[in-house]
């Protein structure tokens, strides 16, 4: 019991002292500016959220705006800016770079690739693959990159009118030569036949080996205009189709040589 009651007495005087502190005098600033106007807390609280949303906005267009103070206000109130639209350039009027010519062996230098008859001057490096440089510098993406080490097919392009993985192929060594590509579709009749009866024959299921399987048919159509089941699936033997539409695909060959006239 006594030591109960030494513990309430214990209570009582800390209470006490607590209310004895004095509170801490005004030292002025915004923040007494506010207590002084009596500003409510949900008020201060909805200005703040306000402030906080202009600040994130602000924050994500200063990359793509300039901003340039145009007033003062007075001391108490952050400042207000001016939107001066960016600059924007003439492009029409801007010269090509200039070609890079290197002595070193692994620089970077400028070549000029024949793709689909038409002539692109790219920088590459000498370790550049074409499935890369046509993919990433020059936007050719039906040249499709998978296994990235020539077992699949997917890649597969005509360079001088035969089948290549472009995977595997420095780009270094094809100025002069000619690139073909699943894009040049109707300028070329028989990539054209082939594409049309990839649709009708339903040649392709996710079709993402389709443009490979179609560059491979084209250079045997060319080569051999009426071929056999099994020479089809000699020429096409590269390409694999991860969806196993084989059947498929060699009806869409034969449809094709078929529409050519072969058949």
């Amino acid at each position: 019991m006594k030591t109960s009651k030494g513990k309430k007495k214990v209570a009582s005087s800390s209470i006490a002292e607590k209310k004895a502190v004095k509170p801490v005098e005004p030292t002025g600033g915004l923040i007494q500016g506010v207590a002084d106007a009596k500003v409510s807390r949900r008020t201060l609280l909805k200005g703040t959220a306000t402030a906080a949303a202009v600040v994130g906005v602000s924050a994500v267009g200063l990359q793509s705006v300039n901003l340039t103070p145009s007033k003062e206000q007075s001391a108490s109130t952050s400042t207000s800016y001016s939107t001066i639209s960016p600059t924007v350039t003439n492009t029409a009027t801007v010269p090509p770079n200039p070609p890079i010519t290197t002595t070193d062996p692994f620089g970077v230098r400028t070549v000029t690739l024949t793709v689909n008859g038409t002539n692109y001057n790219v920088n590459v490096a000498p370790r550049s693959m074409l499935a890369d440089v046509l993919r990433d510098e020059l936007g050719f993406i039906a040249t499709k990159k998978t296994c990235n080490r020539a077992s699949c097919g997917s890649c597969t392009v005509l360079i001088d009118g035969q089948p290549h993985e472009a995977c595997h192929v420095m780009t270094v060594r094809l100025a002069g030569h000619s690139i073909v590509t699943a894009e040049i579709a109707t300028k070329d009749p028989v990539v054209n036949a082939l594409q049309q009866a990839w649709v009708t024959e339903d040649g392709g299921q996710c079709n993402y080996c389709g443009p490979g399987n179609i560059m491979a048919a084209t250079a045997l159509l060319r080569s051999n205009p009426n071929p056999t089941v099994p020479q089809i699936k000699a020429a096409l033997s590269g390409n694999l189709c991860r969806c196993g539409n084989y059947v498929q695909i060699i009806a869409a060959v034969q449809a094709a040589a078929k529409t050519l006239g072969g058949a």
